[in-house]
């Protein structure tokens, strides 16, 4: 049984990581994900918050900041690194 729970969770990673399009904007799907929030592709001065509504609400980063994916937070220019929008495996 534990091996099956295990098989299920690593199909599970694998199709969200190939789920990922490096050419889209990275609005994820929210539905049951009230809270969490991820980064916009297209512009780092914004990143995308699941609302309770279950829709993505595109929320700006305060003035001179940009939004981090590895903190999940936006952070000051002078800290702001860019890193592609989906790992290496799913491109």
């Amino acid at each position: 049984m534990k091996a099956v729970l295990l098989f299920l969770t690593l199909c599970v990673a694998i199709y969200a990581d190939l789920d990922c399009n490096p050419d889209g904007n990275g609005e994820p799907d929210c539905v049951g994900r009230s809270g969490e929030i991820s980064r916009d592709f297209w512009d780092p001065t914004h990143y995308w918050q699941c609302s309770s509504t279950g829709q993505a609400e595109l929320v700006a980063c305060e003035q001179n900041t940009g939004f981090d994916p590895k903190t999940g937070s936006c952070v000051d220019w002078s800290v702001w690194q860019w890193y592609p929008p989906c790992s290496e495996a799913s491109t």
